[in-house]
């Protein structure tokens, strides 16, 4: 694994300071150049080794650090893709910060230092149809294990349907993904990733979304470092990758189902689509089961829900003392 990173601070925590060598743009390996052009522009690289502290890193791991992104580099990426644009294999982006962030359905996200935003690019040349579940349950899945792990399982937060991650029913982060279909062929996997670690950032007034909340504020003195937290999601994503790639996909949907904090609750379902602004749900129940495709079964309702914005119309207890343990 290999770091590059646009300023000194951007690096900071991740390796020594002193392992840092300057690397002009323009001598960046073939596919990365491409890569630093659309994410940083014509600024040297601070590049230096990033050892693994766990599994094995995925094989190309290229990590590139940005102290201030101008924008999604989970956007970025996405256009990089449709434009057949040179990419690496493997490829983690982090950002300190940045500006122009979006998050499920386009939403605007502020994009807070001494938060994480990661967003990581995986070629996977699988079948389509045999992975897209897998796919969807994987950055939720890295990013509970992830938490749990730089928190030595002092924190252990739930996963709401289908991409929030909750402690004590407050959204401490999200989660994206996107996969690059080339026939019948998943050609990448795209995830992006914001955990809140130390501020919760400001969300519009919307009933149907969770309070935010920030590992600080929530956890405490077991709140991990943002150094800490980030070598683990960078490593549990290549992980739950590697899982995928090996045909092992359903092992991290088993993982998201134990992880759920859906049956038994009480919810509604609204339209995913912020246009379509309904005074009264589309659909009211209590979730009895999560099927294997990630579809809600709710009491009295024959057909499973695949889509849609979710919201619970109970309390609950504490989230982590609902979380099952990950086999």
């Amino acid at each position: 694994m290999r770091l590059f990173a646009d300023s000194i601070a951007a690096s900071a925590g991740l390796v020594d300071a002193r392992a840092l060598r300057r690397q002009p743009a323009r001598t960046l390996p073939g596919p990365l150049q491409h890569v630093w052009q659309r994410l940083v522009g014509d600024a040297d690289a601070w590049a230096a080794p990033l050892r693994s502290t766990r599994a094995p890193a995925a094989p190309q791991r290229v990590l590139v650090a940005v102290e201030h992104a101008a924008g999604s580099q989970f956007a970025a990426l996405q256009t990089a893709l449709r434009d057949a644009a040179p990419l690496p294999d493997d490829l983690a982006c982090i950002a300190l910060e940045g500006s122009g962030f979006r998050g499920q359905r386009g939403r605007a996200w502020e994009a807070l230092r001494g938060n994480l935003h990661v967003s990581l690019l995986a070629r996977l040349d699988l079948p389509a149809a045999s992975v897209q579940t897998a796919l969807t349950a994987l950055p939720a899945v890295a990013a509970a294990r992830a938490i749990e792990r730089a928190t030595r399982r002092r924190v252990r937060p739930g996963l709401k349907w289908v991409n929030d991650l909750l402690l004590d029913e407050h959204k401490v982060a999200g989660v994206l993904s996107a996969t690059h279909v080339q026939g019948d062929r998943a050609a990448y996997a795209l995830v992006g990733i914001g955990i809140n670690v130390e501020r919760a950032p400001r969300l519009a007034r919307d009933p149907r979304v969770p309070p935010a909340g920030s590992l600080r504020a929530l956890a405490g003195a077991a709140c991990p470092t943002l150094e800490t937290l980030t070598v683990a999601l960078v490593e549990e994503l290549d992980q739950a990758v590697a899982q995928v790639r090996s045909g092992d996909g359903s092992a991290l949907v088993d993982a998201y189902r134990r992880r759920s904090l859906m049956v038994g609750r009480q919810v509604a379902i609204w339209p995913t689509s912020d246009v379509d602004r309904r005074e009264a749900p589309l659909l009211t129940g209590r979730v009895r089961a999560l099927r294997p495709d990630l579809g809600l079964e709710l009491e009295g309702h024959g057909e499973p829900v695949l889509a849609g914005r979710l919201t619970f119309l109970d309390s609950a207890n504490r989230v982590e003392h609902d979380v099952v343990e990950d086999g």
